[in-house]
């Protein structure tokens, strides 16, 4: 179960300039601390259900020091309304059959000045060997206005 002001770090669909519905959800309950980089890759993923209509990101872990993924980090102010919603988007609560193709990890987040926090992050597990590597870790710039 999660903690009052547990931080979650976003690097997708969630984040503020995505204006998703579920991205709202999240800002309405949380504190936005900043925006920060993980060490690990960055896919867009064709989704599986719906292949070549819908699009999403998935970061995996990288032993790569040079990997980044760049997101914002918030602190949540109502775990108990906000993660049920987001584990449902992501596809890893109990609606969805295992293995989730998302699972919530621990990442190390660091933030822009310079310090580094722990924060929980929905991290991609199915296979990327089809998916497309984003070098930059933004996936802002991939897709900017995704809905």
């Amino acid at each position: 179960m999660h903690s009052p002001g547990v931080l979650l770090f976003v690097y997708g669909t969630l984040q503020t300039g995505s204006e998703h519905p579920n991205g709202a959800l999240l800002r309405a309950n949380s504190e936005l601390i900043g925006r920060g980089r993980i060490q690990a890759r960055l896919y867009i993923i064709n989704d599986p259900d719906d292949p070549g209509q819908n699009f999403y990101p998935g970061a995996i872990p990288s032993a790569n020091s040079r990997d980044r993924v760049f997101g914002e980090v918030y602190r949540i102010a109502a775990p108990e309304i906000v993660f049920p919603v987001l584990d449902d988007y992501e596809a890893c609560s109990e609606n969805w059959p295992e293995p989730h193709e998302f699972i919530q990890r621990k990442v190390l987040v660091s933030l822009e000045d310079g310090t580094a926090v722990t924060a929980m992050s929905y991290m991609y597990t199915w296979d990327v060997a089809d998916a497309e590597h984003v070098p930059s870790g933004r996936y802002e710039r991939v897709a900017a206005n995704v809905r």
